[in-house]
Formats: C-alpha cells, structure tokens, sequence
C-alpha cells in the first residue's frame, strides 16, 4: 500500500482523509438529530462546542486535502470524458466544505457566543449582532441543504461508475 497517490489508485492518506471527512460530515450534517437525541443528556452549549469542534476539525481536514490532492495532481486522472464534470463536482463539494464553517463562524460571532475548538478558545464571547447572526444561520441552512445534495450526487456518480459503466472507480478509493 503505496501513501502517494498512484495512476490507478488513490493512496492511503487520501483514502483515509476521504472516509474520515466523510464519517465527519455526515454526523456534522446530522447533527441536529443528535442535538435532539443528547438534549436532555448535555446543555445547549456543550452540543455547540462538539458541533463546532468537529466542523473546525472538518475545515482542517479540507484543507489538509486540498493541499494533498495538489502534491498528488499528477498521479491520478479520472478518464478524459468524466474529467471536467468530476473537476466541477469535486471543486462545488470543496467549496462547500470551505464555506460551511464560514458561515458557521459567522453565526457563532453573530450570536456573541464563545468558538472553541476541543476545549480551546478561539474567539471568546461578544457583542450580539442579530443581522449577523440571522444572515449566518440562513446561509448555513442553505449551504447544509446543498450540501446534502452534492453528497448525493457523489455517491450517485460513484455507484454509475462502479455498476452501469463498470469502470470499478470505486476501488481507487476502498
């Protein structure tokens, strides 16, 4: 098992950041499930620390990748006629990813909360700015909702892949 990326195959870091993200962004997605399940088990703020933990942790997982897929750039083409839809759809999930803690930032301050991360302050308690706070909770639940669909259309595009062309692109990830 090779770490770099290889002309047939994905190696093992950007196989395992890809199902560590993955796992991530599906419990961050859900999260309001499992706010409700641990409501009456954990305060209010307790359950925004880990949501905001875990998406800081997600971000930084992005970014990780992003970096990595730019050391591996020549390693690993998707086939000539999948390139660009599979450019256009990686670069929407990306920005995605990117804007998703953004507008979550945004609220958090907007709200006059404390953002931590695991424990650790990074910006402390503030002044409410309602505007801020609505304008970022709207993007956010839009971005979510995106989100959830790009995420459908990956994991459609892969299994179209796998089983009607039969190209087995998803072993280059497994």
């Amino acid at each position: 098992m090779t770490v770099m990326d290889v002309e047939n195959r994905y190696g093992a870091v950007s196989r395992a950041v890809h199902w560590i993200m993955a796992v991530l962004l599906l419990l961050m997605l859900a999260s309001e499930v499992w706010f409700e399940a641990l409501e009456d088990s954990l305060s209010e703020a307790s359950l925004m620390a880990w949501h905001q933990s875990l998406g800081l942790a997600l971000f930084g997982l992005v970014l990780f990748r992003g970096l990595w897929r730019w050391l591996n750039r020549s390693r690993l083409t998707p086939p000539e006629y999948w390139a660009t839809m599979a450019r256009l759809g990686h670069v929407a999930l990306y920005a995605l990813m990117i804007l998703m803690p953004l507008s979550g930032l945004v609220t958090s301050l907007g709200e006059g909360d404390p953002v931590t991360f695991f424990g650790w302050t990074l910006f402390g308690s503030g002044p409410e700015m309602e505007w801020l706070e609505e304008s970022g909770e709207d993007v956010h639940e839009v971005l979510a909702n995106v989100l959830w669909l790009m995420i459908g259309v990956h994991v459609a595009a892969a299994l179209a892949h796998q089983y009607l062309l039969g190209d087995r692109i998803m072993k280059r990830m497994a």
